[in-house]
């Protein structure tokens, strides 16, 4: 497998990995957070937007994985830095990301720990579980869509916010932009959705795919208006915040409004 590591960061988790392996994991767990800093310092300011924390968790979690260890001893080392971390410690999203890449492999096995982090009371680590599985949908489609669409049933408001969440169109999930029909087997389940936490997603889920599937997209807002849902016509409006920077009167026509409002942007009708 071909990497960009350094021979310093490929030294330094080797030692790491040894501390967290050898009985030594509060030692390890604290050179890892060093290192998350010391990488994160090393990014160029102009970078910083695509290069986040994320990418830094992430990058720590490949270079653990990139240690040569026996799958399973990937997952146990996954669950011991996990279980060491407390809410809001942004070095979180390094054992979630490192359980995705076993995950991988072994999508059946990672299912109980996705679902519970994945309505943990750190919006921090929650952010992270979604991210880290869009790494296991692509290579186990047919495996893990029943559990999203469970997931999307769940009277947890977390867990159904993870199910869209995850199944946005970003990072290693762009391969749903040519499958839609694969997340909208998701996505419909949660067209009515009361939570604004899981709601704001689907939109922001649809508003994703419009960028690349824009009619696809107007007829889901068409559909989702001739709803008497409150629900599916806020997340119609939320759908359109792409659509209405190219076609605002198409957008405020299907939505029935006169004004849109998004941020700082707004789009009168009179002006359109």
């Amino acid at each position: 497998m071909k990497t960009d590591f350094s021979e310093a960061e490929m030294s330094a988790v080797a030692v790491i990995t040894q501390d967290l392996l050898g009985g030594q994991v509060g030692h390890g767990i604290e050179r890892l957070r060093a290192l998350k800093d010391e990488i994160h310092a090393a990014i160029p300011i102009k970078r910083r937007i695509g290069q986040g924390i994320t990418w830094v968790v992430e990058r720590i979690s490949k270079l653990l994985a990139a240690q040569g260890l026996p799958d399973e001893m990937l997952r146990e080392l996954a669950l011991s830095i996990y279980a060491q971390l407390e809410g809001n410690d942004l070095l979180v999203g390094t054992p979630i990301f490192l359980m995705a890449e076993y995950g991988v492999r072994h999508p059946g096995k990672v299912i109980g720990f996705f679902e519970k982090v994945a309505c943990a009371d750190d919006w921090v680590a929650r952010e992270f579980t979604a991210g880290a599985f869009r790494k296991i949908i692509g290579p186990n489609k047919e495996v893990v869509i029943p559990w999203l669409q469970k997931m999307a049933q769940s009277t947890d408001y977390k867990q159904r916010r993870f199910a869209s969440e995850t199944l946005r169109p970003v990072t290693h999930n762009k391969w749903i932009n040519q499958q839609p029909e694969y997340s909208l087997s998701v996505l419909q389940l949660l067209f009515k959705e009361t939570h604004l936490y899981p709601r704001s997603s689907v939109g922001n889920n649809l508003s994703d795919m419009s960028r690349q599937q824009p009619e696809l997209v107007f007829s889901l807002v068409n559909d989702l208006m001739a709803s008497s849902d409150s629900n599916s016509h806020w997340i119609a409006y939320r759908a359109c915040r792409n659509l209405v920077k190219k076609e605002p009167r198409r957008v405020m026509d299907l939505l029935r409004v006169e004004e849109y409002h998004y941020k700082d942007r707004n789009f009168l009708r009179s002006k359109s």
